[in-house]
């Protein structure tokens, strides 16, 4: 039983854990977002600035590259990553609560078994002075009819 509460103990920890790296992955899917769009304000701000020239566009085009490569990976974190994460979370849940259950479970049936021998116990006295109860009053029988005989045969 002690086993198994530690092991809920550890279960909670990991599901914490779990929930730690899930917020982590959200919070690098929004931090990729959030480069993509500054990345893609800058390129922006180099269209509207007027100047046409090559290195301009080149910036420009490399900018919304970078941005398009952010997007990309934080589309991926999200569809993979992030539901990877859940799974696992959603597993040690399930695991922590099956846990809680045998743990409950295992304490009442360890109660119960705690109280049987006492009951077993209490009936073995009960059969023991039932026992000597017969006993004596066999003996008392006994005594009666051997008092009686003796009287007979005289």
């Amino acid at each position: 039983m002690a086993k198994e509460v530690q092991a809920v103990t550890e279960e909670t920890g990991l599901i914490a854990q779990a929930q730690a790296e899930y917020e982590a992955i959200r919070a690098q899917i929004a931090e990729h977002y959030q480069q993509a769009r500054e990345l893609r304000n800058q390129a922006d701000k180099l269209n509207q600035s007027g100047r046409t020239d090559v290195q301009v566009m080149t910036e420009v085009n490399q900018l919304l590259g970078q941005a398009e490569r952010l997007t990309s990976l934080a589309d991926q974190l999200d569809d993979h990553e992030r539901l990877e994460a859940i799974h696992n979370m959603n597993e040690l849940e399930n695991e922590a609560s099956v846990l809680k259950e045998k743990s409950a479970y295992n304490e009442n049936m360890l109660a119960r078994q705690q109280t049987e021998p006492e009951k077993v116990k209490e009936e073995a006295a009960a059969m023991i002075r039932r026992a000597e109860e017969k006993m004596k009053e066999t003996a008392r029988c006994l005594t009666v009819q051997t008092e009686r005989l003796a009287e007979l045969e005289g």
